[in-house]
């Protein structure tokens, strides 16, 4: 176990939260249309994946943790990516998801692969009643999150035997930062990510272990899905001027992948898993 050093939690914590409020200060500061009441529900369809898929090397290590008698807790659940085919290896699910539009594609998801043991619950952490459950699996949430600690208390008070964080080594809302000097004209104020929650967690004084699973870019089926991205992640409109500017850059960053292209692999996964000190 090791030793909780609040001094430095309460630094890496106050460091975690400054990155994250100047990334949404500066995202409010460039976006040329405002923002909308759930920013996922647009991009829901994203986050399907089918529960039979081989080859998700993420999805493989979560799946070697599960145990039948089990009850996890996927918190940001999202359409199901992992709450899906973790459940059913697993007795029982509870998949957290605040979105409106996200939960609706998970129900959708539910209904289409006939998948009955998993709860939905609308809730938004930090929570002072939060459900309990042997395991608490976050895939791609926190990167955002602040002030952090609260968030983690409130994990540490719902994960009875361990908390898994699956995060990558860059955040998502990072995906182009390389576009920020040439399109927006200013770096883009990086997010949190995996190394960070490492930290942060260690010096809380948790039993900390971390899984390194190597991945490739972002992928895109083709020029105009990566266009697509790309523009949402620059807070453009549809008819932004600096669109011209964007797709030039672009040119310069995407990868060929087969008929598609793909992101520089910056993308590697990190399984983070904990017991609370």
């Amino acid at each position: 176990m090791a030793m909780a050093n609040p001094w430095r939690a309460n630094e890496l914590a106050e460091q975690w939260d400054a990155a994250v409020r100047g990334n949404r200060e500066q995202a409010e500061r460039v976006r040329e249309s405002p923002a909308g009441d759930d920013h996922y529900a647009p991009i829901a369809d994203w986050f399907r994946a089918d529960p039979d898929r081989s080859g998700d090397e993420a999805l493989d290590a979560l799946l070697a943790r599960a145990d039948a008698a089990d009850a996890w807790i996927d918190l940001g659940a999202g359409a199901g990516r992992f709450a899906l085919p973790l459940a059913r290896r697993l007795r029982q699910m509870i998949a957290i998801e605040p979105s409106q539009g996200m939960r609706q594609a998970l129900q959708q998801e539910l209904q289409k692969h006939e998948i009955r043991n998993i709860q939905v619950w609308n809730q938004r952490w930090p929570h002072p009643d939060p459900p309990r459950a042997d395991v608490l699996l976050m895939s791609h949430v926190g990167y955002d999150i602040e002030p952090i600690q609260p968030f983690l208390d409130t994990i540490d008070r719902a994960a009875g035997r361990e908390a898994i964080a699956l995060l990558f080594d860059l955040a998502p809302g990072c995906l182009f930062h390389q576009l920020w000097q040439p399109v927006l004209g200013e770096p883009q104020v990086r997010l949190p990510a995996a190394a960070d929650l490492a930290e942060l967690l260690e010096a809380r004084g948790a039993a900390v272990s971390v899984e390194r699973i190597p991945a490739r870019g972002w992928s895109f089926p083709d020029r105009d899905a990566a266009e697509r991205a790309a523009r949402m992640r620059l807070w453009l409109d549809p008819d932004s001027p600096k669109l011209p500017a964007m797709r030039s850059a672009l040119d310069g960053l995407l990868v060929p992948d087969g008929g598609g292209f793909r992101l520089p692999d910056e993308m590697n996964h990190a399984i983070i898993a904990w017991r609370r000190g």
